[in-house]
C-alpha cells in the first residue's frame, strides 16, 4: 500500500480498503487452515458417543460488531462473523472473541524536535477498528498495543519532517493541519495493515511550543504583530498625509515644502505614537 496516494474520496474508496484488509489470501496474515489430524478425528469419534453431554459446550454466542475465532487443538478452523447463537464440535474447541466496534486512542503528550529544531508538544487521537479479525489475533501479540506503539512511531517520524510555523508559504504544522493529519493516517494505516486494523482518522489534539521556548516564541509572535500592525498603520497614514495636502492645496491655499513637510510629519507622530497628541500653539 502506498501512503501517499491514498485519499478517501468517497465512501467507496474506504470499503475498497477494507475489503482488501479483509482478504486473507494476499500478502501477510496468511494463516494455513489444513483439516484436522489423526488424534482430533479420534477424539471427535468418542465425543460423539456422548453427544448429549458435550452439545452444550459447543455453542458460541456472538454479539454484535464482534467476530470469534476458533481453533482446535491450537488449529485455525473458521472466524465467525454473524452475530448469534452458534455451534461448533466441543472437542478440544478454543474460541477467542475479537471486538470489531471503533475504538479510540488517546496519545498523551509526546515532545517532538521539528524540522527547525524547535521543540514541541504533541498530542493524538487515532480511531481505528479491526477488520480483520484473523491478521488481529495471529500476526501480532496484542494489537491495541501494535496499533499504540505504531502511532506514537508515525507521529514522531511525520511531525518532525515539518516546523512548527513559518514566515512564508511552506507547509507547516500550524496552518496545514488536515493535510498533515491525513498524511499520518495513510503512514499509520500502512503500517497497521499487517494486523488487519483499519485506521479511521487521525488528529492532532494539542499542538504547542515545548516549555522551555513558549515564552521566548510568544515574544517573537508578538513583536511580529506589533510590526505588522504599525506597517498597516504607516501605510494608511501615508495615504491620510498625502490627502491631506492635496486637500488644503485644493482649496487655493499655498504651502511651501518646509509646510507639507512639517503636516506630514505632525500627522505621522499622532497615528504612530502610543501615546494621545498634545496639541501646541505658537504664539
Amino acid at each position: 500500500m502506498n501512503s501517499e496516494k491514498r485519499h478517501f474520496n468517497n465512501e467507496e474508496e474506504e470499503e475498497q480498503l477494507i475489503a482488501q484488509l479483509k482478504d486473507d489470501s494476499q500478502g501477510p496474515g496468511r494463516i494455513n487452515t489444513s483439516n484436522g489430524n489423526f488424534a482430533s478425528t479420534l477424539l471427535d469419534a468418542v465425543a460423539t458417543i456422548f453427544l448429549p453431554l458435550t452439545f452444550c459446550s459447543g455453542c458460541v454466542t456472538v454479539n454484535e460488531k464482534e467476530e470469534v475465532i476458533v481453533q482446535r487443538f491450537g488449529e485455525y478452523k473458521k472466524t465467525i462473523t454473524e452475530p448469534g447463537l452458534h455451534w461448533c464440535f466441543p472437542n478440544q474447541l478454543q474460541t477467542s472473541h475479537i471486538s470489531t466496534k471503533l475504538n479510540t486512542l488517546d496519545l498523551k503528550n509526546v515532545k517532538i524536535i521539528d524540522s527547525v529544531g524547535n521543540p514541541i508538544n504533541v498530542s493524538a487521537i487515532v480511531v481505528y477498528k479491526v477488520v480483520n479479525s484473523k491478521k488481529a489475533f495471529f500476526n501480532v501479540e496484542n494489537y491495541d498495543d501494535f496499533i499504540e506503539d505504531q502511532s506514537q512511531t508515525v507521529i514522531r517520524q511525520v511531525v518532525s519532517k515539518y516546523p512548527y510555523e513559518t514566515d512564508d508559504d511552506t507547509p507547516n504544522l500550524k496552518k496545514e493541519n488536515k493535510v498533515i493529519q491525513e498524511e499520518l493516517r495513510n503512514v499509520l494505516q500502512e503500517k497497521v495493515a499487517i494486523a488487519g486494523i483499519y485506521v479511521k482518522s487521525v488528529m492532532l489534539n494539542e499542538l504547542s511550543y515545548a516549555v522551555e521556548i513558549a515564552a521566548a516564541m510568544l515574544k517573537k509572535q508578538q513583536a511580529k504583530a506589533i510590526v505588522d500592525a504599525r506597517e498597516i498603520i504607516l501605510n494608511g497614514t501615508i495615504g491620510l498625509a498625502v490627502g491631506a495636502v492635496t486637500a488644503v492645496e485644493s482649496n487655493g491655499i499655498t504651502m511651501s515644502d518646509n509646510q507639507k513637510a512639517q503636516l506630514v510629519s505632525n500627522i505621522l507622530t499622532v497615528s504612530l505614537s502610543d501615546k494621545e497628541a498634545q496639541p501646541t500653539v505658537q504664539l
